[in-house]
């Protein structure tokens, strides 16, 4: 990207009405953690799993992101899609 910083932290923080950059790389994580849940080919990976592949560094950091954006647990959104290992 060619522009400077504070331009960047403009647009994803008032721009796409995210609250800063961590927010926005958060999103975007939880994303690909909800395609990972919601698959049932990939029922046996454990969550914690899922968590570092998607580039959080550890399970609770993860937790808090995937309930604030879903008011649920990873493993109850994985039940609620049907997804289980048994």
């Amino acid at each position: 990207m060619d522009a400077p910083e504070h331009r960047v932290r403009r647009v994803i923080n008032k721009g796409l009405g995210y609250r800063n950059f961590a927010q926005f790389v958060n999103e975007h994580r939880i994303g690909a953690a909800c395609e990972v849940l919601s698959d049932p080919a990939r029922a046996d990976t454990p969550v914690l799993s899922i968590a570092y592949d998607v580039g959080f560094a550890s399970i609770g950091p993860f937790n808090r992101a995937f309930r604030e954006k879903h008011q649920q647990s990873p493993t109850e959104y994985r039940k609620l899609h049907g997804v289980s290992n048994g």
